[in-house]
């Protein structure tokens, strides 16, 4: 019951943050496996990551979304830092580092989330401008 709880409450808290959802889906039956939050702030972009079941979290999402995330954050004008977040747990720390990310004790020395608003993708602002009364 606890772990349903935890899920419910987590979905609930991402669902209402700013940013976007990255779904993830099984190819043979469309069904949701993962979903990655991303938030851009100032010159930062961070993601988070919550997966559907134990056997979701092997299918490789995370590997996917921190790709993406890079690329964006290399593609984006002003944005020069890609924070995935606390760890956790030492192993996680060790797959961030394998894979060039080192983890920062003090993350509002390294990760600008305040000279800046919250970016939007370029969809989410075409929609908001249509949306404004004349």
């Amino acid at each position: 019951f606890y772990a349903l709880q935890e899920a419910v409450s987590r979905y609930m808290g991402t669902t209402q943050m700013a940013g976007e959802i990255q779904e993830y889906r099984r190819n043979s039956d469309g069904k949701v496996i993962a979903f990655a939050h991303e938030v851009s702030k100032a010159r930062t972009i961070r993601g988070q990551w919550f997966y559907a079941t134990d056997e979701a979290s092997k299918a490789y999402v995370w590997f996917h979304s921190v790709q993406e995330l890079v690329r964006r954050a290399i593609e984006t004008p002003d944005i020069d830092v890609v924070d995935l977040g606390p760890s956790g747990s030492d192993a996680f720390s060790t797959l961030k580092e394998r894979y060039g990310f080192r983890s920062v004790e003090d993350w509002p020395a390294e990760a600008d989330y305040v000279s800046g608003p919250f970016r939007h993708a370029p969809e989410v602002l075409q929609q908001q401008q249509q949306q404004r009364p004349e």
